[in-house]
């Protein structure tokens, strides 16, 4: 017949150093010598958690953000919105690309629309390096009363302060009044005139009743794509802005 078990106990033998400590501990009884005896047990076991450490921020970010819009049927509008809205805690090198295209091929009555609104807000402390690269591109062919419309916005903020609330919620309301475009009948010059406002409201947003100030502005045709000195991203010049917009329309 098997013996019985009952119980197995696992007792670790004590170290010198262990042993040593254990001196201490006559006259203790009860549940306080148990705990002193399962600590002495335990190496490597601290007396208290030690905090981790922060990961450190990355030297370099990149931000993308790009609408494509493209149809090739009779009668048919495509029309796309990519609205990005970012914060940067800190970056030695950002690196920001925005990007439009609408393309119409081989239809009758067709059009896209691509807008890519694109606002960054960065803090200034360890910012170095700025790459802004802002492109639109509208494309037709082969089509009859077709039109096409690229808007590329983009806006970068470096700064020291922090957004207030009120300031990321009317960033972040800015999607909705570029949804709603979809549903105007706007097209070609009136459309770019409502994302202007658009964008100019964005700017008073970001500069919040400070002094008006004259913003950074390449031209507006082709894309551009910049490197910016620390010396232009501070508070007192206001962000930097990129605006680029194409269109195309084929005659009846």
């Amino acid at each position: 017949m098997r013996p019985r078990i009952n119980a197995l106990t696992f007792r670790p033998r004590p170290g010198p150093a262990a042993l040593k400590r254990l001196k201490g501990l006559k006259g203790l009884t009860g549940l306080t010598a148990l705990t002193a005896l399962a600590t002495l047990a335990v190496p490597g076991v601290a007396s208290a958690a030690t905090p981790a450490a922060s990961p450190a921020a990355p030297l370099t970010q990149t931000i993308a953000n790009q609408a494509n819009a493209s149809s090739q049927r009779n009668g048919h509008t495509d029309w796309v919105l990519k609205y990005q809205f970012k914060q940067v805690s800190s970056a030695a090198t950002l690196n920001v690309t925005n990007n439009a295209t609408a393309t119409a091929t081989t239809c009758r009555r067709c059009a896209a629309d691509g807008i890519a609104f694109q606002v960054v807000v960065t803090s200034a402390q360890n910012l170095a390096n700025l790459n802004a690269t802002n492109q639109a591109n509208a494309v037709s062919s082969n089509c009859v009363r077709c039109s096409t419309f690229a808007g590329a916005y983009q806006i970068v903020y470096a700064s020291n302060r922090k957004l207030a609330p009120w300031q990321i919620q009317s960033l972040n309301a800015v999607r909705f009044r570029l949804m709603i475009l979809r549903f105007t009948s706007l097209k070609g010059d009136a459309l770019q005139s409502r994302l202007d406002k658009i964008a100019d409201d964005v700017v008073t947003i970001l500069n919040n009743g400070q002094s008006p100030v004259t913003p950074v502005t390449p031209a507006l045709a082709p894309a551009l794509a910049k490197t910016l000195a620390p010396a232009a991203l501070t508070t007192n010049n206001g962000p930097v802005i990129n605006r680029s917009v194409k269109m195309t329309n084929q005659g009846s």
